[in-house]
This record gives structure tokens, C-alpha cells and sequence, in this order.
């Protein structure tokens, strides 16, 4: 995803998702990654140090991203008209079998049609966007899948 405009940086900060969009300047140390692979017990779900065990909690996210995890679970039904769903929250509706396949929406086609925005932009423009971003960060930085085309 593009740098985001300075006004929807603070849209983003409002809605809480601030610590996931630094993750995106996050320098990974790989000698730390591989050293935590080798000590990863599938098994257990946990990291086995010489001074015990140690897992990645819900609670740990939470503190490090700055998330809210408190209050009721998002679900809801997801049989939902897609394309009617995507233009009202993103003011964008996707094409079919091309950039939208069931439920989940290509990242190629979000970053190639971000609305613009620019300082006489309307709030609804400006939130539309913000959303597009946070959907993005999703299926880049949070929920990635293996082939980075595509989130849910």
C-alpha cells in the first residue's frame, strides 16, 4: 500500500489501527526470526528457552499493535452482496472473477484503486479510504496469505 495522505493517517490513528500501519517500516532482524524457528515447538504452540517456555498471546498482540480486543467478537453473516458492500464502505465496486472471488478481494486491484484524496477531499471520501488502507494493512502486515494477492 502507498504512503496514506497525512488526513487519513489520523482517521487511522482514530480507529485505533496507528500501530499497524508502523509495522510497515518494522526492519525484521532475521537472525532473531530463525533463531525463534529453531526454538518453536509445534507440538505445544511455544518457544522453549533455556528459562522455560513462552507462547505469543491474543493479550501480547494487543499491547505491541495497540488493537482493542475487548468487547463482543466482529462476526456476522458473510452471504452479503459484495459488490454493494464494497461500494458503500470503499466507494469502489470490484469486478467479479476478476478482482473480487467470493468474499475475497485482490491487493493489486485496492492499491490500483484507492480513491484519490486530497485537502478538499469530503469526509466521506476520507473515511472510504481509510477504510481501503485498513483493509489493506489487514491482508498485507496482519492476515497475509502465501501467494500476497488476496485477503478475506
Amino acid at each position: 500500500m502507498p504512503e496514506p495522505h497525512p488526513i487519513v493517517v489520523l482517521v487511522i490513528q482514530e480507529a485505533e489501527f496507528g500501530g499497524v500501519a508502523k509495522l510497515r517500516h518494522l526492519k525484521v532482524d532475521h537472525g532473531l526470526v530463525t533463531a525463534l524457528v529453531e526454538r518453536w515447538r509445534p507440538e505445544t504452540h511455544t518457544f522453549h528457552f533455556p528459562t522455560g517456555e513462552c507462547t505469543i498471546t491474543l493479550k501480547n498482540v494487543s499491547l505491541q499493535l495497540g488493537l482493542c480486543v475487548d468487547g463482543p467478537p466482529i462476526i456476522g453473516p458473510t452471504m452479503l452482496d459484495w459488490d454493494e458492500m464494497c461500494d458503500t464502505l470503499l466507494g469502489l465496486t470490484p469486478v467479479k472473477g476478476e478482482s473480487i472471488v467470493g468474499s475475497m478481494i485482490k491487493l493489486k486491484w485496492l492499491r490500483d484503486n484507492l480513491l484519490p484524496i486530497d485537502e478538499n477531499s469530503s469526509i466521506e471520501v476520507i473515511h472510504a479510504h481509510a477504510r481501503a488502507y485498513i483493509l489493506g494493512m489487514k491482508g498485507v502486515v496482519l492476515m497475509p496469505d502465501k501467494n500476497g494477492n488476496r485477503y478475506i
